[in-house]
């Protein structure tokens, strides 16, 4: 616990019927804490900012020292500067906007106002600062819960899942503003989630939590994919995520547009896009096929040459890594990867429809 990382964590803390017991040290900005409802991802958090003093703790954020027995340091929870933004943003209903935001600032002192203004910018909420929490909609309360956060001038933020109450619009207009905060504040954030886009969105690193403890950790978009958590990402939804720049539309086809990434694989999509603009996109691994002979007339948009790095077998399907300029997975039956006799080196085409590409951000 006490190396060099600037940031860790360990958490013992017995409950009926539920131990938890998680190790995790990290020196990346922006760490992710991964797993389905019921690991103990909540109660990590909870013990950070202080709530669980029977929870044997010990805390370092950003080089602090905010919790160790070993050394007679436990920080109150109201002295740990921790930005805590919930799934349920709690703001004041007697206060509009402004005084919500304007709650946290004797806590932040005279650099206050300066985070506050960069919050309201960052957040763009401007336009929100005279309106009664009742009259928000939901992305809205997020935004606002999220400043408040921050102009409390926090030493770290503390996403508890905050895009989990929201449908999936709501999501898709609140997650830019999560990535600018990410991109434009330097600030250290922890961020729970059970949704492996968000992970491998904003994370630089993941611990993933099962049954109450770290099963693996490291960057998300290779740690997502380890044997060992693999079966929990099938269940919660995995996919390839790529990030890209739009391409100039085509002159035939109808407008066709096309994504690149920094790599050089070039994909067709459905979507409206402006030429340079940057986006992530998600295929699902069940959602690429794959054929070792060069498809013939075919409706599919994209289909693309590359050679299988691994296979990996489980009990009822099988993961093909192939390299296309990017990794790609597909998930396959054991009889199909058997009847094309795929293995590491056999040279492939992958098939994607491109409806089955989603936009991300």
């Amino acid at each position: 616990m006490k190396g060099e990382s600037s940031s860790s964590i360990r958490v013992r803390f017995d409950r009926p019927g539920f131990r938890l017991d998680v190790e995790f040290a990290w020196d990346e900005r922006v760490a992710i804490l991964f797993g389905p409802s019921g690991s103990g991802k909540t109660t990590v958090f909870e013990s950070v900012l202080g709530l669980h003093p029977e929870a044997r703790c010990q805390l370092r954020l950003a080089g602090e020292w905010l919790e160790d027995p070993e050394q007679g340091i436990r920080v109150p929870t109201e002295q740990r500067r921790l930005g805590w933004v919930a799934q349920e943003p709690t703001l004041f209903p007697h206060l509009d906007v402004s005084g919500n935001l304007r709650f946290g600032l004797a806590r932040a002192g005279r650099e206050g106002e300066q985070a506050l203004a960069r919050a309201v910018e960052v957040l763009e909420i401007g336009d929100l600062l005279g309106r009664g929490v009742d009259q928000l909609s939901g992305g809205e309360r997020q935004r606002v819960a999220l400043a408040r956060a921050i102009a409390s001038g926090p030493r770290a933020l503390l996403l508890d899942e905050p895009l989990a109450a929201l449908d999936l619009p709501l999501r898709s207009r609140v997650l830019p503003y999560l990535l600018r905060v990410r991109d434009e504040l330097d600030l250290p954030m922890l961020y729970i989630t059970h949704d492996p886009d968000e992970a491998m969105l904003l994370g630089n690193v993941a611990a993933v939590l099962d049954g109450g403890r770290v099963v693996a950790t490291g960057p998300p978009k290779q740690v997502l994919w380890s044997r060992s958590v693999l079966p929990l990402s099938q269940a919660l939804g995995l996919e390839n995520v790529l990030d890209a720049v739009a391409l100039e539309a085509l002159t035939t086809g109808g407008g066709e547009r096309h994504i690149e990434t920094s790599n050089g694989l070039r994909l067709s999509v459905p979507w409206r896009l402006e030429a340079g603009e940057t986006v992530c996109a998600g295929v699902r691994a069940e959602d690429v096929l794959v054929a070792v002979d060069p498809p013939g007339r075919i409706s599919a948009r994209n289909i693309l040459e590359g050679r299988v790095e691994a296979c990996e077998r489980h009990e009822q399907d099988v993961l093909v890594h192939v390299d296309a300029g990017e990794r790609i997975t597909a998930r396959l039956t054991p009889a199909a990867v058997d009847k094309l006799d795929l293995k590491p080196g056999t040279p492939v085409f992958l098939v994607i429809k491109a409806h089955a590409i989603r936009r991300l951000r």
